[in-house]
């Protein structure tokens, strides 16, 4: 069976705050995090709500990450569109992808997709929505593609997602935004998701989990942030993770994360 390519250290950071954490932790889950497997999770809830033949769309799909982890699970008789609005990310997608018969990549901007009418079962959006200033073009692009009957996946996080390492970095990087809350979250997005799309349901991932080695910690901030966290902060940050565990047995991290599904009227 045909492999994606390891595509793991690829895409781009798009916006500062909380959704850089998140990336960087999505990025990095498996030498991590061994018990919070989100593309395992997500592409599970994507089984869930997609037929056995169906075609699939994901939008804002970076470095197929969520592919690349999931291939060897993928049905026969899905068909996989991937895009993305950036040349680069395209480029690499096409990388991954390396002649994967069930699977095709385009470019294309997110409020006009190079997409035809009711062409896809599903459309998936993992932490695109909450990056974008204006939503709302994207998600009438995606009610247009999608057939009736048809299932959208979003992926968001909620306000509090990853707040410890935003009070770590807080003070300590250029630029950083730990009170940035973007227009679409898990707080609101079943509001946003009502006046185009029906039974919209939240699910969500985990609650947290414990990090016992201040190195997990130190190796997802450097993942995140690179030269912009300086060798005085990461030292002074290393301690106050080290002390906490010292105290507590472990450094805690909040994961609220999860997605909306909904039906295509």
């Amino acid at each position: 069976m045909h492999r994606f390519r390891d595509a793991t250290q690829g895409g781009s950071v798009r916006r500062t705050g909380r959704s850089q954490l998140s990336e960087g932790m999505r990025a990095q889950h498996d030498p991590l995090t061994a018990g919070l497997p989100w593309y395992g999770w997500l592409f599970d809830r994507i089984l869930a709500h997609t037929p056995d033949v169906a075609a699939v769309l994901e939008v804002g799909a970076g470095a197929g990450l969520l592919w690349t982890y999931n291939y060897d699970r993928l049905p026969m008789a899905w068909w996989v569109w991937l895009t993305d609005t950036n040349p680069d990310a395209v480029t690499e997608l096409r990388n991954a992808v390396d002649g994967a018969p069930q699977v095709t990549v385009t470019q294309g901007e997110l409020a006009d997709l190079p997409l035809g009418d009711s062409a896809f079962d599903t459309v998936v959006a993992n932490h695109l929505l909450e990056v974008l200033d204006d939503p709302m073009p994207a998600l009438d692009e995606f009610d247009r593609v999608l057939r009736p009957g048809g299932s959208i996946v979003l992926a968001a996080d909620g306000p509090t997602h990853l707040i410890e390492l935003d009070r770590l970095l807080a003070g300590r990087v250029v630029g950083w935004r730990p009170l940035d809350v973007p227009r679409f979250h898990l707080g609101n997005g079943a509001l946003v998701l009502a006046d185009r799309f029906a039974g919209v349901r939240q699910e969500r991932f985990s609650d947290g989990f414990r990090l016992v080695d201040p190195s997990a910690v130190m190796t997802l901030l450097t993942a995140v942030c690179g030269p912009r966290l300086s060798a005085e902060h990461a030292a002074e940050i290393r301690a106050e993770v080290a002390a906490v565990i010292d105290r507590d047995g472990h450094f805690h991290l909040t994961t609220d994360t999860g997605l909306f599904v909904a039906t295509a009227r």
